[in-house]
Order: structure tokens, then sequence, then C-alpha cells
């Protein structure tokens, strides 16, 4: 599956009560890697840069 379907298929997920950055901050609670092609075309998708260098921050305290 191209990695474009594979972001898609992740956004998708979202639901119409969940934001990006809440589906983010969920996605890296629950264990994914910040550093994957999938989380990093997520991030890059909606402009959550700096949302996610918070999230890492905040899980290194």
């Amino acid at each position: 599956m191209p990695e474009e379907e594979v972001v898609d298929a992740e956004s998708s997920t979202l639901s119409k009560n969940t934001s990006p950055v809440d589906h983010l901050r969920h996605l890296i609670k629950v264990g994914w890697d910040p550093n994957t092609p999938l989380i990093t075309k997520f991030v890059d998708k909606y402009g959550l840069d700096e949302e996610l260098r918070e999230l890492i921050n905040a899980s290194k305290v």
C-alpha cells in the first residue's frame, strides 16, 4: 500500500469529535514512534510540528 494511502487511512480514523491534535496525542500516548513515516506525514498534513515537539518533550519528563 503506498504511503499516501496509509496516511489517508489514518486520517480517516479521525472522528468528527476529535481534532487532529487530539488524534496525534492519542497515537503518541499509545506508543507510536513520532519518527515513523505515518506520523511524519500526518503531522505535515495538519501542520502539527509544534504540537508534536511539545508531546515529545512532555513524554521525556
